[in-house]
């Protein structure tokens, strides 16, 4: 069903009959509310709301215990309201009051929404106190917007014993993501009591960033694994961090003496002996086992010199 548009009606006291209607309703409601009812009180609901150019934008306010009462719309105080109940008293026809039958909500509607739309409303209930709700309405131009962005810095290769540190940068499309969480092969992280795990988050306002660091301190083996950064708006990255078991190396044992070896096809080269392990006592006892061998030698000429002279004699 069509709005009924009192604008259409144009008089010149068109304001202030719409206030002493309010000032009426508020008056009567009040006391017929003190009687009957008990008194309204606003749902809680979103109060903050961003939409883009060209979208219908829906400001959603919900009254429980409504009653007598009227729910009012209202654009940053001003005095001339937008709508009183269903009933539209704004020119602009983008404007209506979605309220189903029964329903507790009256939510305002502003058809192919422009930046020009962004501003504080109200949303009032005709007590004598006139109670109100504000609520803020965003609007994004398209050139305004880019794309979400999202990676994950640090080290993935890190040795046992060191710390595993890495930084998740998150840009929304036209505002910083709410919240980053992090993962280890699917299992969610936290700052750990004993600060050897440590979260730390930081906002970039101006550049719709948000940044992350995590610092897992005296990495160990089973630290290796897949480290995955997800935001509030489900942007998702991972990095697989691999531990080194970096030890000192062992040094080579040290190589015995080797044997002369003779090379070349004639077999007359003497190649380069093999030093290592060759001391001072080594050569002693080489020339020791020496003066033995022509020691017996000497001896065994001497004795067959003997028996040849006791022959002959």
């Amino acid at each position: 069903m069509r709005p009924t548009f009192l604008w259409e009606y144009q008089f010149s006291w068109q304001i202030l009959i719409v206030n002493i209607l309010v000032t009426i309703i508020s008056v009567f409601g009040y006391r017929d509310h003190q009687d009957h009812y008990p008194r309204p009180k606003f749902i809680q609901l979103q109060t903050n709301f961003t939409f883009r150019r060209g979208d219908t934008a829906k400001l959603s306010c919900g009254v429980m215990d409504l009653g007598t009462k009227t729910v009012v719309w209202r654009r940053n105080a001003t005095l001339e309201p937008l709508a009183i109940g269903e009933m539209i008293f704004e020119s602009s026809t983008g404007y209506e009051v979605h309220h189903p039958k029964g329903s507790r909500y009256w939510d305002l509607l502003i058809k192919n929404v422009q930046p020009e739309h962004a501003d504080i409303y109200e949303c009032q209930v005709t007590t004598k106190d006139k109670m109100k709700k504000i609520v803020q309405l965003n609007v994004i131009d398209d050139k305004q917007l880019s794309e979400s962005v999202i990676d994950i810095t640090g080290l993935d290769h890190v040795d046992k014993g060191h710390s595993i540190k890495l930084r998740c940068n998150a840009t929304g499309a036209s505002t910083p993501p709410d919240g980053i969480d992090w993962f280890k092969d699917g299992i969610p992280l936290q700052t750990s009591n004993n600060a050897r795990v440590s979260i730390s988050k930081h906002f970039i306002l101006s550049a719709r960033t948000m940044s992350s660091e995590l610092e897992i301190k005296n990495a160990q083996m089973f630290d290796a694994g897949m480290y995955t950064c997800r935001t509030s708006d489900s942007q998702v990255t991972s990095v697989q961090v691999t531990i080194l078991n970096a030890g000192k190396p062992k040094p080579p044992p040290e190589k015995a003496i080797s044997e002369r070896e003779v090379g070349g096809p004639d077999g007359g080269q003497l190649q380069e002996q093999n030093m290592a392990g060759y001391n001072s006592s080594g050569s002693s006892s080489f020339l020791g086992n020496n003066s033995l061998k022509y020691l017996n030698t000497a001896m065994f000429v001497a004795a067959c010199l003997l028996l040849l002279f006791q022959k002959r004699r």
